[in-house]
């Protein structure tokens, strides 16, 4: 058996590997500086106001999608993509989703809960797919069905051209044709495809770790350095729970 050839870097002095790291330092420093500014633009966007009243299936039941938030000021839903066969749930859920899930679910939700903010699961498999799968994979988080709702169709997770035009990732089919990744649409419909939804209760209705999580969400991280300002913890908004 032939030992492949691994092209390693070079061997330097460390004085010309300082020069070289201090280099890429500045650009690590601009690329933050930048997300940074991003993140401040998305907590800047305006919010769609949710009109249905969706009903997911949990292990207690029926929840609608503000019991989802579990009394917490905002929800983060990862849209687990389901494995279907002949339009028929299989005992399985997408590999990618698991791997995303299983370095979330084997962590600590603590520092989103301490900010006020969810994470949950929805697929729609019908929960008795979904339960003895969870439980496989050794999985606590939540995680509800949407099966027989118009949820995953509204939020374009699951794709289905007789229910509703095509759209993904904010793309129509078109435009996603000439932007060269029509490969979205490929399958037999319907399908499911992932994403994620973060969701803000008002009143009393609302990729990595927990951080770039809440980065995606109204709050962010609710730090005094953030933009726009006046949505840290402590200014108005309710108190933590854990």
């Amino acid at each position: 058996m032939k030992t492949p050839v691994i092209e390693l870097p070079a061997a330097v002095t460390r004085a010309e590997w300082l020069a070289a790291r201090l280099k890429l330092l500045t650009k690590e420093k601009e690329l933050t500086h930048r997300r940074d500014a991003l993140n401040a633009e998305r907590r800047r966007l305006p919010m769609a106001r949710i009109e249905k009243d969706y009903v997911f299936e949990g292990p207690n039941g029926k929840a609608s999608l503000l019991d989802l938030f579990e009394g917490r000021l905002q929800l983060i839903i990862y849209h687990f993509m389901w494995l279907w066969n002949a339009g028929k749930p299989r005992d399985e859920g997408c590999p990618s989703c698991s791997a995303w899930t299983d370095q979330i679910a084997r962590g600590h939700l603590t520092h989103l809960h301490a900010r006020g903010t969810t994470l949950a699961l929805v697929s729609r498999a019908p929960l008795s797919k979904i339960e003895p799968f969870k439980k496989r994979m050794g999985w606590a988080l939540p995680w509800y069905s949407s099966f027989g709702s118009d949820f995953n169709f509204d939020f374009h997770v699951t794709l289905d051209e007789s229910i509703a035009p095509l759209e993904y990732n904010y793309r129509t089919k078109a435009e996603h044709e000439r932007a060269g990744t029509s490969y979205y649409f490929e399958g037999e419909q319907p399908f499911d495809l992932p994403g994620m939804s973060c969701f803000l209760r008002k009143g009393c209705e609302t990729a990595g770790g927990s951080y770039y999580l809440l980065d995606l969400t109204a709050l962010g991280r609710q730090e005094d350095w953030e933009e726009p300002k006046g949505r840290s913890a402590g200014k108005g908004l309710p108190p933590r729970r854990i």
